[in-house]
């Protein structure tokens, strides 16, 4: 049986990432492991002005730091070292490149996340992680 010792959890405020977080923390303390909770904001449909995109994406990164902030608070942490990662980019280039770069030895992430109708036109993300990741990665489905 593998040990986990390096975990990686993306985020983006859906509820499928929210129960993968969830159970990340679990498998955590179940490891003794590591723990890093990422979120990436996608800045791909910026466009105009670069000091309007600038700011926007300083508005974004700041909401997403709340959010993460909020979705840490509820959890139960107790025993877990963990980490936040607040970036901009590509999730999917992001997380790969993280992952990569950190050693990351497993990834635990939803099955979808907040963008359906982009998963129909472009691809899921999860798909894309699962087929490109440097590590094992567990998607984590919801029961609704």
């Amino acid at each position: 049986m593998e040990a986990y010792k390096n975990i990686l959890v993306p985020v983006d405020g859906s509820k499928q990432s929210t129960i993968a977080f969830q159970e990340a923390i679990e498998v955590a303390k179940r490891n003794d492991a590591h723990l890093t909770v990422m979120t990436v904001v996608d800045f791909k449909y910026s466009v105009g002005d670069p000091a309007f995109i600038n700011d926007a994406l300083k508005f974004h990164l700041n909401n997403a730091e709340i959010e993460l902030d909020e979705l840490i608070a509820q959890a139960d942490l107790e025993e877990v070292d963990l980490q936040k990662e607040i970036t901009a980019g590509s999730p999917k280039r992001k997380i790969i490149d993280y992952a990569k770069e950190h050693k990351i030895d497993l990834i635990m992430m939803g099955s979808t996340g907040t963008g359906a109708l982009e998963q129909v036109l472009v691809g899921s993300t999860t798909a894309y992680i699962v087929n490109r990741a440097p590590c094992n990665v567990i998607v984590v489905k919801s029961n609704a």
